[in-house]
């Protein structure tokens, strides 16, 4: 089956969500299909990428919305907070004040909620419309789609706080009344539950996950694809980006042979095509679903040893953050860095980490053990969110019992506190990643750590965490402090102060000649226009970049697609305009062993 007779399949649906590893080609397969079915129906293309390309490939040819999440929330609130302030008022031990401030936090992983929100009002506003949907990288679309739970889990928590007040009505009255409050929760579940029931209809929404033939690529599309389809969502077949279309040398015939492979173990699939010219316009993208060649390739515009390491440096401090879109190659590099550090000084410990909820760091070291000196770290932030919860219910419990002893207003007032704690965002969790590199960066045993972090909006969302969930911590610490005689030393609230402090000093760091951000790129003119913006981004913030690496540059070969392609290469890296960059050719195939890992970034003696 044909790209183009794919997207026809899929015409239907109302909902077209569009996923994968970052890099993988999710945002051109997005563009392509909106383009191909809004020949024959109205269609809206919808990003939830925090650092979307769209604007850099579009100029009007699709009716087009970024995800704008701050703005979703705000008018989430305008709508909702009134009725959240009734019902908290009557159901927990907190007053309006307290509340608002508790709902106006603007708190990690309000883009995921915010994004699938937004798809089901999409939806219901444009009744004749396909949304696609360009997702984010894996772990944050998997977020995103969790959404459900939590929306289910806010309902149930508003619940909780209107039943105390039915239960006091009840006791004085001697009847069961119903209020405006009790049809606000009924609302708002109702709504809730019709995303939930769109999303896992087979007949309106489809999951098409994006894949390239790479190992690591195929087992996160292979794992991202069971979780999708245990949401209950529909996965009609996955699209193998970049196959190779008639091999004319020895080097496409291997890769040919890798994509045969990935095609058995993620059946049904369907081709998407290498293109030999870049894909970053409307007309290209809609000319190559067509079949349409190129005009012609461009010849290569450097000698083949101009690829080679040039006598630019990257600046290592004690922490540095590997950075950039996804599939650039940020974990590699993480790891060949790390590699050899710990290999030239043997007595130093280092430590490689992962904040990248899809955790490709997980990958290269499954079968490989890091040299005794080198810990390798990805974080359960889900469970520790888990366990956090667990200790704030039993705080809870424990406050609410010593002010009001006995009686049934304890038990709902107890249980609509927990309920409300249970409702943080699906990225809420990603405090952890961060107040964990805050342990690291007080350990002196540490010489460097090295972060392999999520793709571009995601991380920028990562390093403003210092202070957007500082303040989140602190409401909290606020809330249980106002009953500080009730709780003993040593729990939750002390963490709390604990947290509030090192989040402060990691700010603190980060913004120091103890840190720096490498910025990993590809030889793309997209590409290479997101990361123009998180290089400003990024120093807007107060931190210093220590060097830029273009990774997966074409070697000069006897492939004439590979040519064609470089060509364009040597173009998109000029716009970089700046001297201090490393090059880094791209192999015949994928670096998986830690030896070939250790040699991938230069680094000086």
């Amino acid at each position: 089956m044909t790209l183009a007779a794919a997207f026809d399949q899929l015409a239907g649906r109302l909902v077209i969500l569009i996923g994968g590893k970052g890099g993988v080609g999710k945002t051109t397969i997005s563009i392509a299909a909106a383009l191909h079915i809004a020949a024959s129906r109205k269609v809206i293309l919808f990003t939830t990428d925090p650092a979307s390309n769209l604007t850099d490939i579009l100029h009007g040819e699709l009716r087009t919305e970024a995800l704008d999440a701050a703005a979703l929330y705000q008018r989430f609130l305008e709508r909702n907070l009134d009725s959240f302030l009734e019902l908290g008022d009557r159901g927990t031990y907190l007053d309006k004040d307290e509340l608002r401030r508790f709902f106006e936090l603007s708190l990690p992983g309000v883009d995921e909620l915010m994004a699938w929100m937004r798809i089901g009002e999409l939806v219901a506003e444009n009744p004749d419309t396909t949304i696609v949907v360009d997702t984010a990288p894996t772990g944050h679309t998997l977020r995103m789609l969790s959404s459900a739970d939590h929306f289910r889990q806010f309902a149930e928590a508003l619940e909780s706080m209107q039943a105390k007040h039915r239960g006091m009505v009840r006791q004085f009255t001697r009847r069961d009344v119903r209020d405006a409050m009790d049809a606000f929760v009924d609302q708002f579940e109702s709504e809730a539950s019709r995303t939930r029931e769109l999303l896992t209809d087979s007949a309106r929404t489809a999951f098409i996950p994006v894949t390239l033939s790479e190992p690591w690529v195929v087992e996160q599309t292979e794992r991202l694809t069971r979780d999708v389809r245990a949401d209950g969502i529909t996965v009609p077949f996955t699209i193998l980006n970049r196959a190779i279309v008639n091999p004319d040398c020895e080097r496409d015939r291997t890769h040919a042979a890798r994509d045969a492979e990935a095609r058995l173990r993620l059946a049904p699939t369907v081709d998407a095509p290498r293109s030999c010219s870049p894909l970053d316009t409307a007309h290209a993208i809609t000319q190559w679903n067509a079949g349409v060649p190129p005009a012609g390739p461009t010849a290569s515009r450097r000698r083949s040893d101009d690829t080679k390491p040039s006598n630019t440096s990257l600046a290592i401090a004690r922490l540095t953050f590997l950075a950039g879109k996804g599939g650039v190659g940020k974990t590699t590099s993480a790891v060949s860095i790390a590699l050899q550090l710990a290999a030239r000084n043997r007595d130093n410990h280092y430590t490689v980490i992962s904040v990248d909820p899809a955790h490709t760091l997980r990958d290269v070291f499954a079968n490989q053990q890091p040299p005794p000196n080198l810990a390798v770290e990805t974080i359960d932030t889900r469970e520790k969110w888990r366990r956090f919860r667990d200790a704030l219910g039993e705080e809870i419990d424990r406050a609410i019992g010593a002010i009001t002893p006995g009686g049934m207003t304890v038990a709902y007032d107890a249980e609509a506190m927990k309920k409300l704690v249970e409702i943080a965002p699906p990225g809420a969790d990603e405090l952890f990643a961060i107040t964990r590199l805050a342990d690291l960066i007080a350990d002196e045993s540490q010489s460097g750590i090295i972060v392999d972090t999520a793709p571009t909006g995601h991380f920028l969302r990562l390093i403003d965490l210092p202070k957007t969930a500082g303040e989140w911590v602190r409401e909290f610490m606020r809330i249980l402090l106002r009953y500080r005689e009730l709780i003993p030393a040593g729990s939750l609230a002390e963490e709390l102060i604990r947290a509030s402090r090192a989040l402060h000093a990691l700010e603190e760091t980060m913004q120091s000649d103890a840190s720096r951000v490498i910025v990993v790129t590809r030889p793309e003119r997209i590409v290479i226009a997101e990361s123009q913006r998180l290089i400003v981004a990024v120093e807007e913030r107060g931190m210093r970049i220590g060097g830029i690496i273009a990774n997966y540059i074409t070697p000069e070969n006897d492939c004439a697609c590979d040519q064609s392609l470089r060509g364009f290469e040597q173009d998109a890296l000029a716009q970089l305009g700046r001297d201090n960059v490393i090059e880094i050719a791209r192999r015949d195939a994928p670096v998986t062993g830690l030896e070939e890992l250790s040699g991938l970034v230069p680094l000086r003696s």
